[in-house]
């Protein structure tokens, strides 16, 4: 993802960061936009193509599906006045040529907030991806994670529909979080941890109680870290009775595996541990 340092005018990342945040904690938090997969793919086609984020809705699609669905979400980004084409007289002309629009070098004017959603979509360097699955099928939310008081959410459900929120606290991302992972507050009661062996994590190599869990586990959750360095990784497993996580220290650790229910606090706080913002010394 880029990692622009400076904007126009010398005004830096960091900048545009510290007022967001000041606006943030006099306003409070405040939903930003929401976009489909194809929107998203068609105001940046190269992220497209190697994506962190899921894009539900475009997996399984054919090149040529994808090439339709993409002109028409651009279409729909100018009608919803998120998008203004400088050039759209030529785009016409390639469409009604069937020419690819790919070859048209668009004149693209995006409005305040899809301008500031994609920025604050391309500049995180860290971001906390969530990924819940229920019987019902599998959902997603990231986390942007750009100062402790400038947050971006983005939810995404199973059709491809994503809702980005600007964030004003750790503490309210960490509650989306909960939510999404522990939707009917299964998280009652601090277990024993147990310790795993991450060369034999196999279902069938798992004692129980784990095992019974994870068998009748109504909705499984998997948090992970990304990062430059790799971080932690969170899984979840909610049963009609309690939840269980299974966290993973760092990828492909020899040790660090461990295993446990947890109550509602300790949940909240593991979520919080993996996005805590370092503690800068001067």
């Amino acid at each position: 993802m880029p990692q622009p340092q400076q904007h126009e005018g010398g005004v830096t990342l960091e900048d545009v960061r510290q007022g967001l945040g000041k606006t943030l904690a006099e306003e409070g938090s405040r939903p930003l936009l929401r976009l489909t997969d194809e929107e998203l793919a068609a105001l940046n086609p190269a992220d497209a193509e190697k994506p962190i984020v899921a894009a539900p809705h475009l997996e399984g699609m054919s090149a040529q599906e994808r090439e339709w669905v993409l002109a028409t979400a651009l279409r729909s980004l100018v009608s919803r006045d998120l998008v203004e084409i400088a050039n759209a007289a030529e785009l016409d002309v390639a469409l009604e040529e069937k020419h690819d629009s790919a070859e048209v070098e668009l004149d693209m004017r995006l409005s305040p907030d899809l301008e500031l959603a994609l920025a604050l979509r391309g500049t995180a360097e860290r971001v906390l991806a969530v990924e819940r699955t229920t019987s019902a099928g599998t959902e997603y939310a990231y986390i942007y994670l750009h100062t402790p008081e400038l947050l971006l959410v983005e939810q995404v459900t199973g059709g491809g529909m994503h809702s980005l929120s600007l964030v004003a606290t750790v503490q309210e991302a960490v509650e989306t979080v909960r939510r999404l992972v522990d939707p009917q507050e299964v998280a009652g009661h601090d277990g024993r941890p147990q310790e795993l062996d991450p060369r034999a994590l196999e279902r069938d190599a798992i004692d129980p109680p784990l095992k019974h869990v994870i068998d009748n586990a109504l909705v499984v959750g998997q948090l992970v870290l990304l990062a430059e360095t790799p971080g932690p990784l969170l899984m979840t497993y909610a049963t009609a009775e309690e939840l269980w996580v299974v966290n993973v220290d760092a990828p492909d650790a020899p040790t660090g595996v461990t295993a446990r229910s947890v109550g509602r606090q300790t949940l909240v706080d593991r979520i919080a541990q993996m996005v805590a913002f370092p503690v800068w010394n001067p």
